[in-house]
């Protein structure tokens, strides 16, 4: 089923989320027994609403979630929707995680302002210090991965954030992708560095930046968009 649907209610402004979990049963325990209760969401609420004038909604793919996590049964969201001649903002919320979604309009649009690339810094600082091999160099003092890392942060800085293609998502955070790091940077990254380590540092520098490269492992760049919602003007 697509989960991207929602019908409003144009007379009393009422909004049903259209998803798979609309036919799931619902469990009430009474003298040590679990019993099984089917609903059909969707149904009861085209009944509550029949004779009105309903109108199918669709997500337009951008939302926001204060908290990052969309997943989260409790958090806030706003998702926006369309029904083909406008675009609407609506706001997702619950008071307890027993009682279902809330949909509602809410004036204003999403708008992003922003979007930055960041270095993952306690990470790259943990993994050199506790778990990658050296050898055949000694491992770098605290002072040499501060000097890494600040030249790593200075490269990023001058990497245009919309030219870097996500290659992965947190699972944490809507708003946080992960860019893996391509070839052009790290050689940037490396002839800098060559002028402040010693040839044999370097080369293990190397080996640790192109085996931590990928989206999922601590070189890759973190990008962050930032969203706001702007109210609309009455």
């Amino acid at each position: 089923m697509d989960d991207h649907r929602y019908i409003w209610c144009r007379n009393c402004g009422a909004i049903h989320h259209v998803s798979a979990f609309d036919r799931e049963p619902i469990y009430t325990f009474a003298d040590g027994e679990v019993e099984e209760v089917p609903v059909n969401d969707w149904r009861a609420f085209m009944d509550r609403h029949a004779g009105h004038r309903l109108e199918p909604l669709k997500a337009t793919g951008d939302d926001y979630f204060p908290s990052g996590k969309a997943f989260d049964p409790m958090s806030e969201g706003y998702i926006e929707v369309s029904n083909g001649a406008e675009t609407l903002l609506l706001r997702r919320s619950r008071s307890t995680i027993e009682e279902p979604f809330r949909y509602e309009i809410v004036s204003g649009r999403l708008v992003q302002f922003g979007v930055s690339l960041e270095i993952q810094e306690e990470a790259i600082r943990k993994e050199m210090k506790l778990h990658f091999c050296w050898a055949p160099a000694a491992p770098p003092s605290d002072e040499k991965i501060s000097r890494f890392l600040a030249l790593f942060r200075e490269v990023a800085s001058g990497i245009d954030p919309h030219t870097v293609r996500p290659s992965g998502y947190s699972n944490a955070d809507d708003n946080v992708a992960y860019c893996r790091l391509n070839a052009a940077v790290i050689d940037v990254l490396l002839d800098r560095c060559s002028r402040q380590f010693l040839p044999l540092e370097l080369v293990a520098l190397r080996r640790f930046v192109e085996s931590h490269r990928d989206s999922d492992d601590v070189m890759a760049l973190v990008k962050r968009r930032d969203v706001s919602i702007e109210q609309s003007a009455h």
